[in-house]
């Protein structure tokens, strides 16, 4: 009898098993994922979670891993890694990107094509498809500010265009969150440069050198908890409650800015978890306020 990874050579032939996912995600942890597929053609995508689900495989859909933890045990099913590249100008100063595109790469492509509207997001990590997910943004810019609709593999694994309204955008949430539907594109509303190209890049540096004043360089996923509210800042309140520079193994809260948390070195995912638990916990000791993970933790087993 065929068993399960000869099913899956043989339907999809690039896939990689036991694939160490520590190498997929700017924590840099993480242990073996049982599959691993790549996805450079949208094409591909639906079948692939067809065959998933048909197989009662667990799957996870991966970007550039800047808001991932994976657990040290790796994980028992399949993560799909989504590096689709094609970005186009559409009429009307649009332009539609996939959902693999890089922030800074979709970044670059404005700048050259003489279009503004990004800048903000200079020093943004992650893809489209993962801004499009989780609203990311950054100095007053989110991705509802500024998306018109995507294309996405709904819960029956059909494509369907949604509009921004369709997906119920709050402070670092939408309804995909919940749905796990799956972005295939955006597009996203720019505008034609009005400014000299001395004036947009000299826009950008400074935003860059402030970014590079106060968050820390390394092994991170960036903000690892959500603000309870714009007046109490994760950072502030984890500086408050004195665990700047907290180190549990080879975890660390930074000591540049409370909400970054680094792996120093050959780090574990437990550990990275004994430090947010803390963090939680003393902050709602002092202050009477829940932190909320924007760091997605994938357990062994899946969620």
């Amino acid at each position: 009898m065929e068993d399960l990874k000869d099913k899956f050579r043989k339907a999809f032939p690039e896939t990689i098993f036991d694939e160490k996912l520590s190498k997929h995600t700017t924590f840099q942890i993480g242990g073996p994922a049982d599959y691993f597929y790549r996805v450079s053609d949208n094409t591909v995508l639906p079948e692939l979670l067809k065959f998933a689900r048909d197989h009662q495989i667990k799957s996870y859909i991966l970007g550039a891993g800047s808001n991932t933890l994976f657990d040290d045990q790796g994980f028992r099913g399949l993560i799909i890694k989504i590096e689709t590249k094609n970005i186009e100008i559409l009429e009307g100063n649009f332009i539609k990107a996939d959902s693999g595109v890089s922030i800074p790469s979709l970044i670059k492509f404005t700048v050259d094509n003489d279009l503004q509207g990004l800048e903000r997001w200079v020093g943004l990590p992650g893809t489209v498809g993962g801004a499009v997910r989780g609203n990311a943004g950054c100095n007053g810019l989110e991705t509802q500010d500024i998306l018109v609709s995507a294309e996405v593999i709904d819960q029956n694994l059909k494509l369907a265009t949604m509009v921004n309204s369709y997906f119920d955008f709050t402070y670092r949430f939408s309804r995909l969150k919940k749905t796990k539907e799956v972005v295939l594109s955006a597009i996203f509303r720019v505008e034609a440069l009005n400014m000299s190209k001395d004036e947009q890049r000299e826009m950008m540096s400074e935003i860059k050198q402030t970014r590079m004043k106060v968050q820390p360089f390394g092994s991170t996923t960036g903000s690892f908890f959500k603000n309870p509210d714009p007046s109490h800042p994760a950072g502030k309140l984890i500086e408050e409650v004195g665990l700047k520079g907290k180190q549990i193994g080879n975890a660390q809260i930074s000591g540049k800015h409370g909400n970054f948390f680094l792996n120093l070195g050959g780090a574990k995912s437990r550990e990275i978890i004994a430090l947010a638990n803390m963090a939680k916990e003393e902050v709602k000791a002092k202050f009477h306020l829940n932190l909320e993970q924007e760091v997605q933790y994938l357990p062994e087993n899946g969620l």
